[in-house]
């Protein structure tokens, strides 16, 4: 991961955490922006009830937000969701930018590893990062996997291990999964 910080038309990009509510209706407005107004995604999907125990990091062009992740505490295992970046500005490494940014803060707080549900038009990009699929690839024999869930160590030098846990957590309905619920792993501290 490289330690500079991306710049778009000579301006630098920054990151900050969301801390008042001016901030969180930023990170609002971009998702809406992307998923409802580009993907199409129900609102109701997208505002899932999740928003106000997460925490939202937020990637600004001057004064502008640009883009925005939001990020879910689960013991020792965080979970990346919801990463929109404004399309004019795709392709400058903002995403990057805010993953890497998650990275650090979650293992601040002492989670060790990072946990992402990502869609299969997104597998390479998040796999240049370091992320590795939680669940195998399929053989092409079982039906299409609408979603993969991924996973990176917050400490770049410390891989997470083969996760090979028999509990696990079940953080969506099965109905927005497709027909199989994909598990979180349950991580010992």
């Amino acid at each position: 991961m490289s330690t500079v910080e991306p710049s778009i038309f000579g301006m630098p990009v920054t990151v900050r955490l969301a801390m008042k509510m001016e901030d969180a209706l930023q990170a609002i407005a971009i998702r809406a922006a992307c998923f409802i107004g580009e993907l199409e995604v129900p609102f109701s999907d997208e505002f899932d009830g999740h928003d106000y125990g997460a925490t939202h990091v937020i990637a600004y062009l001057g004064d502008e937000p640009i883009g925005a992740v939001r990020l879910r505490w689960f013991g020792s295992v965080a979970m990346t969701d919801r990463l929109a970046v404004l399309q004019r500005f795709r392709g400058h490494r903002v995403g990057q930018l805010l993953l890497e940014r998650c990275r650090v803060l979650a293992g601040s707080r002492g989670c060790n590893m990072l946990y992402a549900q990502v869609l299969p038009a997104d597998l390479d990009y998040v796999g240049k990062q370091g992320w590795r699929r939680l669940v195998p690839e399929s053989d092409g024999t079982a039906e299409p996997v609408q979603i993969v869930p991924m996973v990176t160590a917050t400490d770049p030098s410390k891989p997470p291990s083969e996760v090979a846990a028999p509990e696990v957590v079940i953080l969506r309905p099965g109905r927005q999964l497709g027909s199989r619920e994909i598990p979180l792993p349950r991580c010992s501290s």
